[in-house]
């Protein structure tokens, strides 16, 4: 009210409801987003070439859901456009219609340069680690897949592999570490032992209650220098934790095995 009161006219108000129609602030900011696609589609189908058919469908299939949409966003509405709350379903999209805006500046003519800066950014490595060995598992134990549980949960832990295979059972835990080349990380052993002692996983296992039977724990590592790929089959992962060459010695049934990783 004290924003929409005439000027000098105290007893006259402007009130204007917003209408929730198809030409929204949301829908003019992604049909910026998609101009801005487009443009550097076009300017850079050397980038493209392999799927040219396919991103040219899609365009082709998202450009008549913005023809009656209007383009008369402001800059500075593109720059603190917030998605309503009440179309939660646009919250993604508008973050990375953001992302994409923010690469060129706002500037549609910067999708024609031919060079440009992008900011850095990490790979969570060892996440990346732990999802090359878990398809490198399935692919080699097609037929034994249910006997893997990967991300296995329990009282705020989450193992990465648990292995139930009777005899051959074991917790398997990865870590993007060169250090168990050469040695061997205190605190990691800790954590996989305490893995194998939970009740939740013993019973997952089908271990009696009053059994004092150890789980076997194996520690995946990468070893750049490997010049031999493994099968990862669960007969040979068991066959690596009855090797004495691959025991860590300072511990009970626990073992280590490096695996080679794809270099560039």
């Amino acid at each position: 009210m004290k924003q929409n009161i005439f000027k000098n006219r105290l007893t006259k108000t402007f009130c204007e409801y917003e209408v929730f129609g198809v030409n929204s602030n949301e829908n003019k900011f992604l049909k910026k987003v998609f101009q801005f696609c487009i443009s550097y589609f076009q300017n850079n189908q050397i980038f493209t070439v392999e799927t040219k058919a396919g991103i040219n469908n899609i365009i082709n299939y998202c450009r008549p859901a913005f023809e009656l949409i209007k383009d008369d966003l402001k800059q500075t509405q593109l720059h603190h456009l917030k998605y309503n709350p009440f179309f939660k379903e646009y919250k993604e999209a508008i973050k990375i219609g953001n992302y994409i805006l923010k690469q060129f500046a706002y500037n549609i003519s910067a999708t024609s340069a031919n060079k440009i800066e992008t900011p850095p950014f990490w790979i969570d490595m060892p996440r990346l680690f732990e999802l090359f060995f878990y398809q490198k598992l399935l692919k080699a134990n097609n037929f034994d897949r249910k006997k893997i549980q990967y991300q296995f949960s329990t009282f705020g832990n989450s193992l990465d592999f648990l292995i139930n295979d009777g005899e051959n059972s074991m917790v398997i835990d990865t870590k993007y570490k060169l250090h168990y080349k050469q040695s061997h990380i205190h605190s990691d052993i800790r954590q996989v032992a305490g893995y194998a002692r939970l009740r939740k996983v013993r019973n997952d296992l089908g271990l009696n209650v009053e059994s004092d039977e150890i789980i076997k724990c194996l520690i995946i590592y990468p070893e750049i220098a490997l010049e031999k790929d493994f099968n990862y089959s669960l007969e040979f992962l068991s066959k690596i934790c009855g090797n004495p060459e691959n025991e860590i010695k300072a511990y009970h049934k626990v073992y280590k095995l490096g695996i080679k990783l794809p270099l560039i």
